[in-house]
């Protein structure tokens, strides 16, 4: 590897962990964690998810959901039910408290995003998006 891939690998890493930081401070002004964070937005976002759709659509493990979901349903932000159609089903859905954490959540979210990426024009921002969209779909392709 010559020097300047180095520098890339070092650069990604530490904008990732950089990233995270930012992510759990914010989070954590809501009093969630970064992980019950995401899941409780996409289960705002598409109520009713069985416990599979919520990890495909996370990238977690199945067992990650179940744990999660059990802590969120103890803190009165989600509630699991059987499906009535298909009793074998479980499926998810955000409690009124769920939903005003969500919208605190999106709250700092959006003022992240506007700190992040202060100062750059929306070609810029385009070219974030899409170069970012690449990296994800060669790294998911190769490892």
């Amino acid at each position: 590897m010559n020097p300047t891939e180095m520098n890339d690998i070092r650069l990604l890493a530490q904008f990732s962990q950089v990233l995270r930081s930012a992510i759990d401070a914010s989070v954590d002004q809501v009093g969630i964690h970064r992980g019950q964070a995401m899941l409780l937005c996409q289960v705002a976002k598409q109520d009713g998810m069985t416990q599979s759709e919520l990890a495909d659509a996370l990238s977690v493990q199945g067992a990650t959901i179940t744990n999660l979901l059990k802590r969120m349903e103890d803190g009165g932000l989600v509630v699991r039910r059987r499906d009535d159609e298909d009793n074998r089903l479980v499926r998810v859905y955000v409690t009124d408290e769920g939903r005003q954490r969500e919208e605190a959540i999106t709250q700092q979210f959006e003022s992240l995003i506007q700190k992040m990426f202060a100062g750059m024009c929306d070609e810029d921002y385009a070219a974030f998006r899409r170069l970012i969209g690449q990296l994800m779909v060669n790294l998911e392709d190769n490892c």
